[in-house]
């Protein structure tokens, strides 16, 4: 349907849409998600995201956490970041998606790329970090790097630090808990008990307050 920059043959109106197209399907043995659902259907074929679509698929229901099979595992949510499209992700932030959704570039990790990762990663897309840290997204998450190590742009920069975000490395001295290379090259696990350490104590610091 023109009116909703749809391609889909068999979707005249999103309106008639069957429910199953909503939900998530996984692929098999794997731990990453099909795109069966509509609202990967509908990213992957607009020309032009319409607001109006997603806020009927918020309204119905949708789930964002539906990972493209892709190498980096990306959400719906970590098109938008990249893409600037910040209406639709306050859209889908105010209607339930967590604002700290991760992709599943290494999906047995609890700490891989959130959305402010993806969107501070370029210098035009400064609105979307300023709604992230509006609406609540944590600036200090680990991965093992943190968002202002991977800032482009001195606004991204500024709304990062405005906010209490810092790099790693400041955020190790602060911790008391430093990255160690060679441990690293010895033992596997080693990233996911660092990233694991550190965030937990972030956290603990944060409560506290």
């Amino acid at each position: 349907d023109p009116k909703y920059n749809f391609v889909l043959i068999d979707m005249k109106h999103i309106k008639e849409a069957n429910e199953k197209y909503i939900l998530i399907k996984k692929a098999k043995e794997s731990n990453i998600i099909c795109r069966n659902a509509l609202i990967y259907y509908y990213i992957l074929n607009a020309d032009n995201p319409n607001s109006q679509i997603i806020k009927y698929l918020v309204n119905r229901g949708a789930k964002f956490e539906v990972h493209d099979e892709g190498a980096y595992g990306w959400t719906p949510m970590h098109f938008w970041a990249r893409r600037n499209n910040y209406e639709l992700l306050e859209l889908a932030i105010k209607g339930g998606a967590n604002v700290d959704m991760q992709t599943l570039l290494d999906p047995k990790s609890e700490y891989n790329e959130t959305l402010l990762f993806e969107a501070v990663s370029e210098p035009e897309t400064y609105r979307v970090t300023q709604l992230l840290i509006e609406l609540g997204a944590n600036v200090n998450f680990i991965t093992p790097t943190s968002p202002l190590d991977n800032a482009k742009g001195s606004r991204n920069k500024k709304l990062l630090k405005d906010a209490g975000a810092m790099t790693s490395a400041q955020l190790d001295k602060k911790y008391n808990i430093y990255w160690d290379s060679e441990e690293c090259e010895k033992d596997e696990s080693y990233m996911e008990k660092y990233c694991k350490l550190l965030n937990d104590a972030i956290k603990k610091a944060k409560e506290s307050e």
